[in-house]
């Protein structure tokens, strides 16, 4: 059944009840406005609630956001400003939305504006209350990755990665499909979804990636739970000339090849030694292990072909010493999956190849 706007509603006042309502002696009063001389208030936001002790009053104006990205929140905070300036009064200003990012909640605290979602997260402060809670899951999101995946699907990361390797660049709609390879709708979602978060700006030149960090840090996250199934090898050979040879197999025969992890990333960035190499191969893994002589394994194994995603997987790879290697950017997210040392050798990447001098991958 589709939940219609008032079953919404009442869904937000009940999770702010929850909150209000671990505050000693308090009772609530929902919709005062409603019943005074100025009705017309009740329109502009979505509802009120006035808490009373005895001690104390304060009544909290709270507008609701299908949406707790920045965007949407400035909507909101935008609309309650007018209410203040329309009511003339001291009311505690609050945004809701059924869940509200990191990047949402400083928008919120920027703006000295209130929030909350229906899980029960919120920052309030008024009066002499202060009520601060994270951490609980919202029912709205559960089993879901933490951004809509539309963001993360195959076309729309071919976009991303477009746009991430030329931060410098704004695009229009058309040329960046054609770069991408992928329909206009495509670029249209992708666009809409970076600019609710604040991590692209769209001025008249086209479409910009501002905040390439943000963007590569939550997307490292989502690709971090993604599960490949790779082929699993071995080999006595040493492991640089089986990966030569894997290299040259596939130029002969016209297959798109790649190392990753830390074998790609001990090419990019050098930090430490590794003892097993995983690559990218556009083609059925058994083939290219007998074409160099592997044998299959499940235990011991140190060779891992993995099949690509989509394509992009090979955007912007370079080729070291005569061996293809993924970009940077999918050096990265690959090390996410990495139990060895992964972790270091991202953080290596990152600083060195990356975002140079930029640490902060927290």
């Amino acid at each position: 059944m589709v939940e219609t706007e008032n079953d919404i509603l009442k869904t937000a006042r009940e999770a702010l009840a929850g909150i209000l309502t671990t505050l000693p002696g308090a009772k609530l009063e929902w919709d005062m406005y409603t019943r005074s001389d100025q009705p017309h208030l009740a329109k502009m936001v979505d509802f009120t609630v006035t808490i009373n002790n005895g001690n104390y009053q304060h009544t909290l104006a709270v507008e609701f956001k299908s949406q707790g990205h920045p965007r949407q929140l400035r909507e909101a905070i935008d609309r309650l400003l007018r209410f203040h300036h329309r009511s003339n009064r001291a009311d505690y200003l609050v945004v809701a939305a059924p869940f509200i990012t990191a990047e949402g909640a400083a928008v919120c605290q920027e703006e000295n504006v209130g929030y909350y979602d229906l899980a029960g997260n919120c920052r309030l402060v008024f009066g002499n209350t202060y009520i601060e809670r994270n951490g609980k899951p919202s029912p709205s999101r559960k089993d879901q990755p933490t951004v809509t995946p539309n963001l993360y699907g195959p076309k729309s990361e071919r976009v991303l990665r477009i746009l991430f390797s030329a931060c410098e660049k704004t695009w229009k709609v058309v040329p960046l499909a054609k770069e991408a390879d992928v329909s206009t709708g495509t670029v249209s979602i992708v666009r809409n979804l970076l600019l609710e978060r604040e991590w692209a700006q769209e001025i008249d030149a086209g479409l910009k990636l501002t905040q390439p960090q943000r963007l590569l840090k939550d997307w490292a996250t989502v690709w971090g739970r993604r599960r490949e199934r790779p082929k699993l090898y071995f080999t006595l050979q040493p492991l640089a000339e089986a990966e030569r040879k894997m290299a040259d197999y596939a130029r002969s025969h016209g297959k798109s090849f790649a190392l990753t992890g830390t074998a790609g990333a001990w090419r990019i960035a050098p930090m430490t030694r590794y003892n097993r190499t995983q690559v990218y191969w556009d083609g059925d893994p058994t083939e290219l292990a007998q074409g160099i002589g592997l044998k299959s394994a499940e235990a011991g194994a140190n060779v891992q072909i993995m099949p690509p995603r989509d394509e992009g997987i090979f955007f912007n790879k370079e080729e070291i010493d005569g061996i293809p290697v993924v970009s940077p950017l999918q050096l990265y997210l690959d090390l996410q999956r990495e139990p060895a040392r992964g972790e270091e050798a991202a953080e290596h990447l990152w600083q060195t190849k990356l975002f140079p001098g930029d640490a902060k991958t927290e």
